[in-house]
C-alpha cells in the first residue's frame, strides 16, 4: 500500500481500486496521470507504507500458535561456539526464543518495533532472570532499518521469516548491508524462511484452547503471487468463550516470496557463505533440488563396491543398516500414513557465516 505525501491519497495494488475501476493487481506505475487530480499517482510522491506493527489479538495470542518451534535447534546452534556467544534478535517480539537462549550467551539484545510484543517479552524477562532481568536480555524498540547497534555480535538471528516482513529488495540488501556491519569477522548468522502452502490461493487453520473455558481459533486465509513474489494473507482471530464467540480480529500482512536459493545467491551478494540448509528446524531433511553446492555435504559415501561394513570401517560418512526402519503399509492399508507433501507449508533456516 502507497501513501500520497502531497495529497495523502492511498492505493493498495493487491486489491486495485473498485471505485475507479482499477482491477485488482495494477501496479502503481500504470496509473501515473489518473485517479488523483491534485498528486496525478506520480511514483516518487507516493511513499510505500509499513507493515502493520503487531498488535491487539496478534500480539496476544503470538506465542499459542508458534509454540516452541526453533528454541531447540536454536539452542544447540550457540552451544557449537567455543566462546560464549553475544547474539542480536532482530524481530524479538515476545521474547519467545530470546528468554530461552539468553541464558546461554554472554550478551543478548533483542530488537522489535512493537509496543506490545516488547512488554510480553518484558514480562518474561523479569520473571525468568528477576534482578538480572536488564543485564541479561536487553530490549530495544526500534526499526531496524535505522537501528545503530552498538557492538559486534558472533550472531545474528532473523527467525520466523523476519527477512520477509520486507517486500522490496532493496529493504532487504539494507538490511543484510546492517548485519554485516554488526557481525564480527566469521559470525553467523541464521535466516528463517517461510515457505507457504503451494498454489495461487490456501487456508489454514488452528485452535487453541487458552483457558479451560475459553479457545482461539486462528484462520489465514492466502493467496500467492509468482509475479509479484509476495505471498499475501488475511489472518483472522476468532475469540470463543464456553464455544461462543466473543471477538473476531483480523489483520492483513504481505510477505516477500522467497526461495531458499534466492536467499543464499542474496546472502553470498552480501559477502555471506551459506553453510547450513535446515528443513522445519530439523524434524524433516531438506530437497536436495533445494541445496546448493557444499551445502549439508555429508563427506564422501561408500563405494560401489564395497559393503556398508567396510564404507564405515574406513571413516566415510554412511548410515548404517536399519532393519525394520520402515513399519507402514500392510494390507489392507494398515497403519497407512500420509505421503509427505512437497507442497505442504514449511520453513528453511539458512545458516551463513561472515566472510
Amino acid at each position: 500500500m502507497t501513501r500520497c505525501s502531497y495529497c495523502q491519497f492511498m492505493y493498495d495494488e493487491w486489491y486495485g481500486d473498485t471505485r475507479n475501476g482499477i482491477p485488482a493487481g495494477t501496479p502503481l506505475e500504470d496509473l501515473a496521470g489518473t485517479l488523483c487530480s491534485r498528486c496525478g499517482m506520480e511514483g516518487n510522491r507516493h511513499e510505500w507504507e509499513p507493515s502493520p506493527k503487531y498488535a491487539g489479538q496478534e500480539a496476544e495470542y503470538y506465542d499459542q500458535f508458534a509454540g516452541k518451534a526453533g528454541i531447540a535447534f536454536y539452542r544447540q546452534w550457540l552451544e557449537q561456539t567455543a566462546e560464549p556467544a553475544s547474539v542480536l534478535e532482530l524481530g524479538v517480539g515476545t521474547g519467545r526464543l530470546a528468554v530461552e537462549l539468553a541464558g546461554r550467551a554472554a550478551r543478548y539484545c533483542g530488537v522489535d518495533w512493537s509496543p506490545l510484543m516488547l512488554k510480553a517479552a518484558d514480562t518474561k524477562r523479569k520473571r525468568i532472570f528477576k534482578e538480572e532481568a536488564e543485564q541479561r536480555l536487553q530490549l530495544v524498540e526500534a526499526d531496524v532499518l535505522t537501528f545503530q547497534a552498538p557492538a559486534d555480535y558472533t550472531h545474528v538471528l532473523c527467525p520466523y521469516g523476519f527477512l520477509q516482513h520486507f517486500t522490496r529488495m532493496e529493504e532487504h540488501i539494507a538490511l543484510l548491508r546492517n548485519i554485516h556491519r554488526w557481525l564480527q569477522a566469521g559470525g553467523s548468522i541464521a535466516v528463517d524462511l517461510i515457505l507457504p502452502p503451494g498454489g495461487a490461493a490456501w487456508q489454514t487453520m488452528e485452535r487453541k484452547r487458552v483457558q479451560p473455558h475459553k479457545h482461539v481459533r486462528r484462520q489465514i486465509d492466502g493467496s500467492t503471487s509468482l509475479s509479484r513474489q509476495i505471498f499475501h494473507c488475511a489472518i483472522a482471530y476468532e475469540t470463543y468463550i464456553d464455544g461462543a464467540m466473543e471477538s473476531r480480529y483480523l489483520v492483513e500482512r504481505e510477505y516477500a516470496l522467497m526461495t531458499p536459493k534466492e536467499a543464499v545467491l542474496l546472502l553470498a551478494a552480501e559477502g555471506f557463505e551459506v553453510t547450513r540448509m535446515i528443513h522445519n528446524y530439523g524434524l524433516s531433511t531438506p530437497w536436495r533440488t533445494v541445496l546448493p553446492p557444499g551445502v549439508n555435504d555429508r563427506g564422501s559415501g561408500a563405494d560401489a563396491s564395497e559393503t556398508i561394513e567396510e564404507a564405515i570401517a574406513s571413516g566415510k560418512s554412511v548410515q548404517p543398516y536399519r532393519e525394520n526402519a520402515w513399519l507402514d503399509g500392510g494390507y489392507p492399508l494398515r497403519g497407512a500414513l500420509p505421503a509427505v507433501s512437497p507442497d505442504a507449508s514449511a520453513t528453511m533456516t539458512l545458516i551463513a557465516r561472515k566472510k
